[in-house]
Order: C-alpha cells, then structure tokens, then sequence
C-alpha cells in the first residue's frame, strides 16, 4: 500500500504513512484540491491566489500562500526531515506541483480503471472492461472536489472531471447491454436519466434496457418521454440513433434483442455441418453414451473410433457428433475424408469443410488453425485410416485450438500421446446356447439391424420360432458387422433366410479362404461384398466395376459416359443401377440441382476400384472418364465469365473431385497430354474463384515445360491459366515469363482476343511490380488494339483507375471508373461488376456523393453475394465502412471494418499495400470519433457476423431502395467499345 492516499472526488481526505490527516483549513483543501485537480502539473502561483480569493486576492499574496503550501507538504510528508526538500508538493518556477502516483489518487485512479476497461472491451474483454469500469466508478461520492464547487475560474475543469463520469457510466451500460445484464441495469439507467435528461445515449440505454427485458410497452414510453423533454426543454428533436431505435421497437426487430454473449466470449455463427443420418442407428446405444462420457475425462482431446470396414465406425460418429455438437458453444463440423488420395489434401479439404477459403499461396492448416484457435467445437475427421501419414496435421491443430475436441475413424488408431482409442466391436451377437425366445432375441442389437434392414425388402419380415435359430446363425456368420448385414439383408427380396443362410454357409468359408492376409472381421466384410458381387449378372458386375473409376458420386450421365456405347438389347444404365441398389450395393439420391446421383459407402467403393484395375479395359475406362469430364469443363467453363456463371459454378464445384481426378490421370504417365492441356485450359477460371489453385498451379506449370512442341492452339490457353494461378501464388517472375510465353502462342494462332487479353495481365504484373511505365506503355497498346474485347478493356481500365486514384489523380479516377462501369455492365458477370463498382464507388465517395457511392456498393453487395464472391465482398464492406465514416456514421463502420477483418483474418487474406492503408485510416478515423469503448463493443459484435450477416445487416432489401441501383451508371457511353463487337463471354472466345 502507497504511503499516501488523497481522495478528492467526494469530502477531502488524506491518510499519510497509514495515518488519517484532518485538513480543517478551508484554504488549505482548496489549495490541496485544486493541486489534485491538476495533478503532475504545474499549477501557477498566481492561478492559486485566484482561487483561494476568489478573484480578489491580496496585494502580495506570495508570503500566505507559501504558508499554504508549507503545511500542506508537513500534512502529506509528516516524517520528512528539517531541510529536505518536498517531492509530494515541490515548488517549480512560477509555481507549485503536486506528485502523486495513480494509486496515491482517486482522480488518477479513476482515469487508470477507466484506461483499464477502455483497453479491455476494445480487446473484446466485454467482463473485464465492466468491472474495471464499476471500479472507476466507484471510487466517485459526489460531489467531486466538493470544496472548489463554487470557484468560477475551475468550473470548466470540475465540469469535466462530471462529463468523464457520466461518459464511464454511459459505456459501462454499454457493456452491460453488450453483456446481456439488461434486467440487472434497469433501475441504474433510470435514475440516471432522470438526473441527466438530455442525454441521449443513457436514453437510447433505458430503451435497449426495457425492451431486452420484455417491456415494449415501456421501451416506447421511454422513447416518447425523451422526444418531449428534448421538444419542451431545448425545442429540438433527438438524434438519429432514438428515432432509429423507436422504429425499432414498433416492428420488435431482431436486431435489438438480446445479445448471445456469454462473459467475455464474442459470439459466433456455429457450426453445423454433420451429415443427416439415412438410416437409423441401431443397436449402438451404449457405444454412443461411452463415447460422449470420453470427452468429460480431464484432459481428453482427440478419440479416435477403431474397428473392421462396415463396423459402423461413420454411422456411430455421426450420432456421436450431433450429440456433442450441441454440448460445444460453437457446433460441430464434419469433414469427409474417403475422396482424398493424398496426405496433402488433407488441410484443404479441412479448411472447406469449415467453410473457410484457402487462398492462393496460404497454408490451408494455418488458416484452419488461426480459425478454430478461440473456438470450442467438436471436429470430426472420417476415413482416417487410407490417410494415416497425415496425423502432423491433427497434432497441429490440437496445438493451435485448446478448447478443439477432435474425433476420426478409422481402422487403426493414429498412434499420438494425447489419443484415446474407442475400439468398435461389431454388434453384440445373439447366443447360439441356450437360444433366446423371439421377443428377447428381437432386441439383440445384431438381429435388431437385420429385421430392420429386411423390413425394407420385406415389410412383414420378422423372427418367430420357426425361423429364429436361422436369422441367430445368419447374425453370426456375419460376425455382427452392419455392413455385412445390410448387404445380406438386401437378398431377402428373392431369398427366404433359409435360403440365403444357405448360400452364405458355403460362400463365405470359400471366399474367406481368398483373402487370408486381411484381419477376421476385415475378411468376412470383404467376403460378403464379394459374395454380393459374384450374384450380380455380368453386366451389373461389369457397371459396378466402372463405377470405380469415380472418386465422388457420380451423376447417371457421367455413368453413361464411361459405360460407352452398349449393343443393342443390352441393359440399360437404369436397369443395371436398379439392381445394384436391390443388392444394396449402391444409393440413389437427387441433389440440390436435380441431378440424379449415385453413392457408395467407403468399403465398397475400395471394392469396386479394386475390381475396376483387374479389367484389361481400365485405361479406356479412365480415358472416357477424363472425356467426360473435359467436356464438361469445356461446356461449363465459358460460362463462367457472364450471366450463366452461378449456374456453372456450381456445378463444376459439385464434380470438383472428378474433375481433379480426371487431371490426375490425363497429366499422369498413362495419360493424355492433350487432354490435360484442355483441362487446364478450360478450368483455370473456376481454379481461381475457388482460391484452391496449389496443386492446379503445379500441374499446369509441370505440363506446359513438358509440351513444349504441343499444338499452340492446345498450349495458349493451357500457358495462361498457368500463367494466372502462379500469379495468384506471388510466384510474379515466373507468371510474367508464362504470360509472355502465352502472348506467343496466341500471336502465333492468330487469335488477337486472347493475345489482347495477355498483354493487359502483363501490364497488371508491370504496375504491380512499381514498374508504371511499361504498365501505361501495355495498356496503351491494348487499348489501341481492334481485338481487345469488352471484358479486356473493363479489366484493364480497372488497373489504370485504381493507379490514377493511388496517385492523386482522382478526377481521372473517376472518370475511367464510371467507363469501367460501362463496359462491365453488359458482360453479365457479377464478379467483374463487383470490382468496377467498388471502383466507382470510392471516387465517387472522395467528391463527396456518398448516397451514390452507397447506392453503388449495395448494388456491388447484390452481385457479390449472389454468386458467392466473398473476396469481392469483403472489399465491398470496408469501401461501405469508408463512405459511413464520412457520413459521420461511426458504429455501422466500425461493425463492417470487423467483421472484414474478421474474415480477412480467418481466411488468411491480409491486406497490404495502398489498399491495406485505405482501411487502416478508415479504421483510425472512426475509433477516434467513436471512442475506445464504443468503438470496442461495435467491433466486438462486428466480428461476430459473417460477410453475409453483415451485408444483410447494412444492405437493404432491393424492394426497400428508393431508387433501384441497377439502372446505367452516366458517362462517356461506347467511348471504349468499337462498334458492331459482340461482349466475348471468355477472354479468347
């Protein structure tokens, strides 16, 4: 404890080395007052003499006032010895000064608390900002300084020392508001209104107070009381914020509930996207209740579920996840394992199924980890046991995210310390000895699946006496495996069980017999499939090893596809997968976009792909695979530059799998050179708007160096994708080098579109590499080509905007912005849009027409959010934040500044450069108008929101828009497009 203690914000006291100073002078307190007023500053002689008398002092008030000043420092130093000078109360030229510590007084205490709390709610810190500020708070009992209340000279210092209190209890309802505390704040707001009327912000706390507390009709009254003591009493109406707020409550608007926050944690969008189950769970029960109750254990972090192929292994994790997905505040996320080949596709295929974007150059992992990092939810790997190698990753994020819970299948455990092993067992068998009655052995769990499953065949199936001893022997020939028991329960459409026991009796022990090098249970699965392969016809057996070939599940058109052309009389497509799906070998099912899809489960599809390479026709197979594929792709690719491309996006990323796999083998050693060279030059496009380009990039730059005598009109397109995605990975001298290499190509082809369009992205590489020169000088040459389409000049117009206004040129800015718009509205490509409107919008926010720069930027938000280019909308969102804050519209600004970087953040999209300073200085202008703890709280909740929770939030509806933004934007119209040209959907159509 200090050896001295001032408090002057409420009666004078003084306690010096423990001991309690009476200060019965009344000039002595207001001396020693008006020092802690003013504290660690010089206040002058002259200025004390003022106060001490009142405006009157005396002729030579010097000799007194040093008397003052003399007993003070014996009062505050009373063990200091005789000719020791002060260091409390030191005299300094002119004047006195009063040195004290924060913790020696109140008043510097209160501004230490209040810093405190300022910095923790800025850092999101919502409970411990709130009890520094109570702290703060406290340490007042008013009147403050009470004994300078009536000197004239310090009222405007006394009156701020009161606005600084007031403005702690307004942020520290704030935070209590924030916190979900409304009930507990009620009876504060309310005095304190009724002790300050006019001002609005504790009026706008009352509202939020009694609405969240389930009083309306009060809420409203608050409002209607703040108008007409704003009207009666100073003849004006209240801000904007309580007229926002009335409407608010009238419509009970979702916005002004309750917040979910709990203590300090922000709220967040859970996660949920664990697969529904097709089939119900049975007979797994316990396993279920043994498996949750692991994760209560002190310390248990990752489970990993063991077990024999069709143990049931994704079946129990699924019911496991969706029960412990709602015990974990963020959800439950479900990543898919079976599709990959490869150890390293492992961080990509976690970080999309955590919705997260993966962009060119980053690091998938560290991007998942940066976003589960502060997260609690439960992250389920399935398939891990063909993945094994890649245990590095589920150790890192483990590492990186203390509060992950991690649960995988797989059919060995990943061998790690923190690893809790849940060996699955396959369903408890029925006895052979004694043998249950019916009713009893109806319930053991192995039986209890195979009248389940035989019911689908067979609607009155069930167990009695005469077939009792039977289905128990059939159930333990299975050995209690679910898989195996589906498969066999698929044949009692055509087989009585009598039957069907029969024919597995003699099957199994031979088949058994094949695949010795496999573990028991492991056999008998392998066994079954196997036994269910060889009743197929020859036919079905010949689809089913096709099917194979798919590493997705594939539509009925890409079955037809690799099927090829079939004799006449020959079974159709349809009928062979109908009776596939009889022998439950495969599932039918209809996607969002009404395609017809087929799905295998994880055993039988290894099953299949090993059938599919024992055929002498497998490399055709592969090759009318990869056909199909690049046909799509060549049939879907244009269409992603123009009005189609929602369409066609989707639908590629629905065959993103096959469509790596056909790559895959057309790039490989048993493939097609040519055929790869078309893939990649149709799909580098839809590469780049996924941001998944890494092993795309690899491939197109290893097959380009490796065909170099291939034909041009082949390798053009193939050099500029590649070209393209090294540029998204910052690789630029390697790009240019493509770029140039495509230039030729092109060139030699005749094909001037496409050599147009190379030139601009090498005067896109120039500018980026500072080098204005040669970016103006290839610009120039573009611009004067007769070949350069619509979409060439809009993007090449776009660099030479964007350079204009980073230097200072902003009416050419903007004029170069509003003919981006020109040409960019006719290409019917939402993503295009996006940029140039963002672009038009900022100039036109730096001459000051911010309703038309907002108008634009929600119609660029329309754009972006209908196609899903989060990219272009995070962009959007900091321009919007940009024309707010010059609106004099702080909170809405800041909300959107966080949820951006929010995202920003968890996709491993930094900003940098001109762009990155544009947002920082928006940023540092609405924290200094809003204040630390305003600004704390709206950017806390802000990052909270995702892209489209905030666009939703700021963006109003295009019904609710007075003047609808699709309209033309003005300006010098055709001044770029030759006549009679066609908007070329592609850069080289």
């Amino acid at each position: 404890m200090s050896a001295l203690w001032i408090r002057a914000l409420g009666p004078l006291q003084v306690i010096a080395d423990g001991v309690p100073v009476p200060v019965s002078s009344l000039s002595l307190r207001i001396v020693l007052e008006c020092l802690a007023l003013r504290a660690n500053s010089v206040v002058a002689a002259d200025f004390l003499a003022e106060v001490i008398w009142d405006g009157h002092p005396p002729a030579r008030p010097g000799p007194q006032l040093q008397v003052y000043v003399a007993n003070l420092r014996n009062l505050l130093e009373p063990n200091r010895r005789k000719g020791v000078a002060s260091h409390r109360l030191a005299s300094r030229p002119g004047g006195y000064l009063l040195a004290v510590e924060d913790d020696e007084l109140d008043l510097l205490q209160f501004r230490a608390h209040l810093a405190s709390g300022e910095r923790a709610v800025e850092a999101g810190e919502l409970a411990g900002g709130a009890v520094s500020l109570r702290q703060a708070l406290d340490l007042f009992v008013c009147p403050a300084f009470p004994d300078l209340a009536d000197v004239e000279v310090l009222a405007p210092d006394l009156e701020a020392v009161e606005e600084a209190r007031l403005d702690a209890y307004q942020d520290l309802l704030d935070v209590e508001l924030a916190l979900g505390r409304h009930a507990n704040v009620v009876g504060e707001v309310q005095r304190l209104v009724s002790q300050h009327p006019f001002r609005e912000r504790l009026w706008a706390s009352l509202v939020l107070a009694l609405y969240r507390s389930d009083r309306q009709a009060d809420a409203l009254a608050a409002c209607r009381a703040a108008r007409k003591a704003f009207a009666a009493e100073l003849g004006i109406d209240p801000g904007t914020r309580l007229r926002e707020l009335e409407a608010l409550v009238l419509r009970q608007d979702a916005s002004i509930g309750p917040p979910v926050i709990n203590d300090d944690r922000r709220a967040r969008q859970r996660l949920d996207n664990v697969p529904a189950p097709l089939t119900p769970m049975v007979g797994r029960d316990t396993e279920l209740g043994e498996i949750c109750s692991l994760y209560r254990s002190e310390g248990c972090r990752l489970v990993t579920v063991t077990g024999a192929g069709g143990a049931g292994k994704t079946r129990l994790a699924v019911a496991a996840a969706a029960r412990l997905g709602e015990r974990m505040p963020d959800g439950a996320g479900w990543v898919n394992l079976s599709p990959l080949t490869h150890v390293e596709q492992v961080p990509g295929a976690i970080t999309a199924a955590l919705g997260l974007e993966a962009p060119a150059g980053q690091d998938p992992l560290k991007i998942a980890s940066r976003f589960l990092h502060a997260r609690r939810l439960l992250l389920v790997l399935d398939n891990f046991e063909h993945l094994v190698d890649a245990w590095p990753v589920v150790l890192e994020l483990l590492t990186a995210a203390p509060e992950l819970r991690i649960l995988t299948t797989s059919r060995r455990r990943l061998g790690l310390r923190p690893e809790y092993e849940f060996e699955l067992a396959p369903l408890e068998l029925p006895p052979l000895d004694p043998p249950l009655p019916p009713l009893q052995l109806g319930e053991v769990p192995s039986m209890k699946l195979l009248l389940n499953r035989g019911r689908a065949v067979r609607p009155r199936f069930t167990v009695d006496e005469g077939n009792a001893a039977v289905l128990t022997r059939l159930c333990r020939r299975l050995d209690g495996l679910p898989l195996a028991i589906e498969l066999a329960a698929a044949h009692l459409r055509r087989l009585n069980e009598h039957d069907l026991l029969a024919d597995l009796e003699v099957s199994l022990v031979a088949l058994r017999a094949t695949f010795p090098d496999l573990p028991d249970r492991q056999q008998t699965l392998t066994a079954t499939i196997e036994w269910s392969y060889q009743l197929l016809a020859a036919p079905e057996r010949l689809l089913f090893c096709l099917l194979g070939v798919f590493a997705n599940d594939p539509t009925t058109d890409a079955i037809d596809a690799v099927r090829g052309p079939v004799s006449a009389g020959a079974p159709s497509t349809e009928e062979l997968l109908s009776a596939l799906a009889d022998h439950s070998l495969l599932r039918r099912y209809t996607d969002q976009a009404g395609s017809h899809r087929v799905s295998l489960l994880q055993s039988i599809r290894e099953f299949a792909r090993d059938r599919l390479a024992l055929l002498p026709e497998e490399h055709e197979v592969r090759r009318r695979h990869a056909g199909h594929y690049l046909a799509l792709a060549e049939s879907l690719g244009p269409q992603l530059w123009g009005g189609g491309q929602m369409d066609a996006f989707r639908a590629l990323h629905a065959e993103a799998l096959d469509l790596r796999a056909a790559l895959l083998w057309a790039a490989g050693p048993d493939g097609s050179a040519g055929l790869a060279l078309r893939l990649v030059g149709d799909l580098w496009h839809y590469w780049e708007l996924t941001g998944d380009v890494t092993e795309q990039q690899r491939i197109a730059v290893e097959l380009v160096e490796a065909t170099p005598d291939a034909a041009p009109q082949l390798r053009a397109p193939a050099l500029s994708g590649a070209a393209t995605l090294t540029w998204s990975l910052n690789q630029y001298d390697l790009a240019a080098h493509l770029h140039r290499q495509a230039l030729e190509a092109f060139r030699e082809t005749g094909n001037g579109s496409a050599a147009a369009w190379t030139t601009m992205c090498l005067a896109v590489q120039a500018a980026y590499s500072g080098d204005g020169n040669a970016a103006e000088r290839l610009a120039a040459e573009v611009l004067s080509s007769p070949h350069a389409s619509h979409r060439t000049r809009t993007s090449l117009l776009v660099l030479l905007s964007r350079m204009a206004f980073f230097a200072g040129e902003h009416e050419r800015a903007l004029e170069l912005s509003r003919r981006c718009v020109e040409l960019g509205r006719p290409l019917a490509d939402r993503a295009t849009l996006g940029v140039v409107l963002i672009n038009l919008a900022e100039s036109t926010e730096h001459i000051g027409e911010y309703d038309e720069a907002e108008k634009l930027l929600y119609e660029a938000a329309d754009a972006s959010l209908e196609l899903g280019a989060y990219a272009n909308l995070v962009a959007i969102l900091e321009s919007l934040a940009g024309v707010y804050a010059a609106q004099g519209r702080p909170e809405p600004a800041i909300r959107l500044l966080a949820a951006a970087d929010a995202y920003r953040t968890d996709h491993g999209r930094p900003l940098d450069g001109e762009e990155g300073r544009l947002v920082d200085d928006i940023t540092a202008r609405v924290r200094a108008e809003a204040g630390p703890v305003r600004f704390g709280l709206a950017w806390t909740s802000g990052k909270a929101l995702t892209l489209a929770q905030a666009t939703e939030e700021v963006v109003p509806s295009r019904q609710d828009r007075v003047d609808g933004s699709g309209a033309d934007v003005p300006g010098e119209s055709g001044s770029l497009l030759p006549e009679g040209r066609e908007v070329d959907p592609a850069p080289w159509s």
